[in-house]
């Protein structure tokens, strides 16, 4: 079940299903990135200053996101990963950030190995399922059983809001989908993100999943949204820490 908090003062979401874990979804209030909003810039990183302060690290585990299906696996020594759109980490108190603004933001969790990731999945990344191929890459290189993660599907742009192009339509909606992850009205093809996302998740072998029903452009006044705001926006973030 999802729940609003607070977190230095400032509204975030979390999920019951993570308690104990220091993980939240960031919202208007606490901008850690400012991407088209000038405005916020200084406010962006006077929060990413207090964030590292209160987790006590140096830095936040970070990537350039580009709508990839490239994952990797942090490192102790280096905070930056160009050109990536899912971190996996078992570093103790190590502390990973991702942004967005409409796209699906998806936190695993394994309790039992202390192991967890962030990922990035817009339609792109959805399309070549980006969150599945992670699953296998946390079983296959850090030895994470898929039944021991918790998957945590936080805000994203909703079904009724998503309206694509048939083209696009083709090309993310595969044969074994099931129905309730896109829908065909009046000739015009829509498809809901974190449905299909949760669907690669529980093809992977996980089962605990808690999946948000809060659309960003419907909510616009809570995240950012890209669609909703012409592109001019910030992002809003998912964190994760590792326990230490």
């Amino acid at each position: 079940m999802f729940y609003f908090d607070s977190f230095l003062g400032k509204k975030v979401l979390k999920s019951t299903l993570l308690d104990g874990i220091d993980h939240f979804f960031t919202t208007r209030e606490f901008p850690l990135t400012y991407a088209d909003r000038e405005d916020l810039k200084e406010e962006a990183e006077q929060n990413r200053k207090k964030l590292t302060e209160e987790f006590k690290i140096k830095a936040l585990k970070t990537a350039k996101q580009t709508h990839s299906d490239h994952i990797q696996i942090v490192k102790e020594n280096q905070d930056f990963y160009d050109d990536t759109d899912a971190l996996i980490s078992n570093i103790e108190n190590s502390a990973m950030i991702l942004n967005f603004a409409d796209c699906t933001p998806i936190i695993l969790y394994s309790y039992k190995d202390n192991a967890g990731a962030l990922v990035h999945a817009g339609w792109r990344g959805t399309e070549k399922e980006i969150v599945y191929k992670t699953v296998l890459k946390m079983e296959k290189e850090l030895n994470v059983e898929p039944k021991n993660l918790t998957a945590v599907i936080g805000p994203a742009i909703g079904i009724e809001c998503f309206e694509v192009s048939e083209e696009v339509f083709n090309k993310l909606i595969k044969p074994d989908y099931p129905e309730n992850t896109y829908k065909i009205k009046d000739g015009k093809f829509f498809c809901d993100l974190k449905q299909i996302n949760k669907f690669q998740i529980e093809s992977s072998g996980v089962v605990k999943i808690d999946r948000t029903n809060y659309c960003t452009s419907c909510m616009s006044d809570i995240f950012f949204s890209y669609r909703k705001e012409n592109g001019k926006t910030a992002r809003h973030s998912s964190i994760l820490k590792i326990r230490g």
